[in-house]
């Protein structure tokens, strides 16, 4: 299983606040930026293990987290990801969420219980499993054009596009092997929180190297010819996630500023 929250704060999952602020203050002497200066490693750190005790000292976004995480645990859910497998965007758990909710139009009252069985019934779904099978045989001409009608049913997918560029590049179109990586890249920018894709990016970077400036000059064209469209659902909900984003950031930062007097501040003293 991928890092999760309680891991960063080093708690068990049933923990009390008490023993999260202790975990907190702990941990921040580890990291904290005014015990170590210039030091962006520790500063990372420290961001991840603000954001963690943050959403872990809420009672309400706790509990999503926790149906979130009890979610993955689920054996249906987790049945196509094997031990020790290397995520293709941040973590194990971003790749399955990316499967079954990005584009694939699961009945709006779904639960958390039923989303497997529902997503099962859905034509995206079925056609991307079957595009992953494609492709771990080797059959790279036939995963190619599952994902190109993917592509196009849900353009803000990044998997999609992933499998896109890397049956291209096992076929030896690089060109577009690098045009969906980059695809992936600016779709990650723009996710709240931004996905660092490091894969992806690692797998862009090698193409930008083997083509040269030539080859790069003409993969920017072809990125600025085609940019991916958003259909208006899919615009409106990244405006809904954004604007929930930004409230539930100034919340939190209301609740440091003003909250009980025993919770701890994020500045050591």
């Amino acid at each position: 299983m991928p890092q999760t929250l309680y891991d960063i704060l080093g708690v068990k999952r049933g923990c009390s606040f008490a023993e999260l602020k202790k975990a907190y203050y702990a941990q921040a002497k580890l990291c904290h930026p005014d015990l170590f200066f210039d030091d962006a490693v520790k500063t990372a750190a420290f961001q991840r293990l603000v954001s963690a005790f943050d959403i872990l000292s809420d009672p309400q976004s706790r509990q999503q987290y926790d149906e979130r995480l009890s979610f993955l645990d689920q054996p249906a859910v987790n049945r196509n990801y094997h031990e020790g497998q290397v995520a293709i965007l941040d973590t194990i758990a971003d790749d399955i969420l990316e499967e079954m909710i990005v584009g694939n139009n699961a009945p709006r009252n779904t639960t958390l219980q039923n989303l497997m069985l529902d997503l099962t019934n859905t034509e995206r779904f079925i056609m991307f499993r079957e595009a992953k099978t494609q492709f771990e045989r080797g059959r790279y001409s036939a995963c190619l054009r599952l994902c190109q009608k993917l592509v196009g049913l849900s353009p803000n997918n990044i998997l999609y596009h992933y499998y896109l560029a890397e049956a291209a590049a096992k076929m030896g179109r690089t060109y577009r092997a690098r045009k969906h990586y980059l695809i992936c890249l600016q779709i990650g920018s723009s996710r709240m929180p931004p996905q660092r894709l490091h894969r992806i990016r690692r797998r862009y970077q090698a193409l930008e190297q083997e083509q040269g400036w030539l080859g790069r000059l003409l993969a920017w064209f072809l990125v600025e010819e085609q940019p991916v469209e958003l259909s208006e659902e899919d615009r409106s909900q990244r405006a809904l996630e954004q604007a929930f984003a930004r409230e539930l950031k100034k919340q939190q930062r209301q609740r440091r500023l003003q909250g009980p007097a025993d919770k701890p501040r994020h500045r050591l003293r």
